[in-house]
C-alpha cells in the first residue's frame, strides 16, 4: 500500500496535469488522495514544496519511460533514437485523446512568470533534454549517420526540443494529433 506521502505526490501529478497548478486546490488534492490536511502539512510545507517534489518525480518518470528508452537507446542509430522520442510523445497524445498536453509545458506555461521556485526545476528539465537531444545528434554526426543542415549538434538540439513542445501544445489546442505527426516528418527529411 502506498504511503500517504506518495498518494499525495501521485494525486497532486494527475491534477497538475489535467487542471494545473494554480487550477488544482488543496482541498482537490486532499480528496483525491484521502489524506487529511494535518497529513498533508506533515510531508509538505506549502502547495509550492509539493510541486516541486511532483516535478522531480514527473522528471524521474520522464527519463525512465521516455528519455532513456528513446534518446538513450544505443541499440537504436541517433536518427532513430530522436524520432522515437517523438514517437513516444505522440503516443502518449494519442492515448489521451489529444487532451493532456506535455506535463513540463503545460506547467512551465502557466508558472514560468508566477513562480520561481517551480519555473526552475522546469527549466532544467528542459535543459537535460535538450542535452540527451545532443548527444544523441553529436553520436549520429561522429558516426556520419545525420546531416543536420549545416548546424552543429548543439545549434540543432534546442530547435528539435522546441518542435516537441510547439508540437504537443498544438495537439493539445487542436484535439488532433497532426503537428505532433508533421513534426515526425520534418525531422525525418532534416535529419537526412
Amino acid at each position: 500500500m502506498a504511503s500517504n506521502k506518495d498518494r499525495i505526490l501521485e494525486a497532486a501529478m494527475v491534477l497538475f496535469h489535467d487542471h494545473g497548478f494554480q487550477g488544482t486546490g488543496l482541498e482537490d488534492i486532499l480528496s483525491s488522495s484521502g489524506v487529511c490536511k494535518s497529513n498533508f502539512y506533515y510531508h509538505f510545507k506549502s502547495k509550492e514544496e509539493l510541486g516541486v517534489k511532483v516535478i522531480e518525480r514527473k522528471v524521474q518518470e520522464m527519463r525512465q519511460v521516455v528519455l532513456e528508452p528513446s534518446l538513450g537507446n544505443s541499440e537504436l542509430s541517433p536518427k532513430q533514437r530522436v524520432l522515437d522520442l517523438f514517437e513516444r510523445m505522440l503516443s502518449f497524445c494519442e492515448e489521451h485523446a489529444c487532451r493532456k498536453g506535455c506535463f513540463f509545458g503545460n506547467l512551465a506555461l502557466e508558472l514560468s512568470d508566477s513562480s520561481e521556485e517551480l519555473r526552475k526545476p522546469l527549466s532544467r528539465f528542459f535543459s537535460e533534454m535538450e542535452t540527451e537531444v545532443k548527444n544523441c545528434l553529436q553520436d549520429g554526426t561522429k558516426r556520419g549517420e545525420l546531416s543536420l543542415q549545416g548546424l552543429t549538434p548543439v545549434e540543432f538540439a534546442m530547435p528539435i526540443v522546441s518542435l516537441l513542445q510547439g508540437g504537443m501544445l498544438l495537439t493539445k489546442a487542436h484535439k488532433d494529433s497532426r503537428a505532433m505527426r508533421d513534426s515526425i516528418k520534418l525531422l525525418t527529411v532534416c535529419m537526412g
